[in-house]
């Protein structure tokens, strides 16, 4: 069975989504309903539950995703990651339903709900699932740098990104350079 379109999208979706508040800074992202609108913005182009429109009561239950989710990434194993995906997934209804937008007949997990926060986390719960079923547990983590924490999934060859991003990774970079130089 091809999953395929959980695996990209819906996995950045997540990511993105947990970042949204910076746990070192405490910057908060998601700010109003209509920051839920542009967190979800291109990623989840064609999906039904895209279209709806954010309320206060999907931003208080999007902000409190976002806590389960970085606990995924937080987490000390799978088992500890899937529970709390399993979790998420039946919070929210994620049903199976057959899509045909695109290419062909596809299967979504997504809620029955016309709430955007639970369609949001029927998503992403997906999203994470797909990601630790295919790639395993490894490839999820949060970055190595001392300023940040933001978490990742690691998409690389070798399974040896350490940093949320190429900016944290040149930081690091710089740091342990400059650190060797003085010695």
């Amino acid at each position: 069975m091809d999953f395929s379109h959980y695996s990209d999208e819906p996995v950045q979706l997540a990511v993105d989504l947990v970042n949204s508040l910076d746990p070192i800074s405490k910057n908060e992202k998601l700010v109003v309903p209509s920051d839920i609108s542009s967190l979800v913005g291109e990623r989840t182009a064609g999906w039904e539950g895209a279209r709806l429109t954010p309320t206060e009561r999907d931003l208080k239950e999007v902000r409190l995703l976002r806590k389960k989710l970085r606990a995924v990434f937080d987490a000390t194993d799978e088992t500890a990651a899937a529970e709390i995906l399993n979790e998420v997934l039946g919070d929210v209804g994620a049903v199976p339903r057959i899509s045909v937008h695109g290419i062909g007949p596809h299967l979504h997990f997504e809620a029955s709900s016309d709430s955007v926060a639970r369609w949001l986390g029927a998503v992403t719960a997906m999203g994470l699932t797909t990601a630790l079923i295919e790639g395993g547990f490894e490839r999820f983590g949060t970055c190595d740098s001392k300023t940040c924490s933001d978490a990742y999934v690691d998409t690389s060859r070798n399974r040896s990104r350490r940093n949320c991003s190429d900016k944290c990774t040149t930081r690091e970079n710089v740091a342990a350079y400059r650190s060797r130089r003085s010695n």
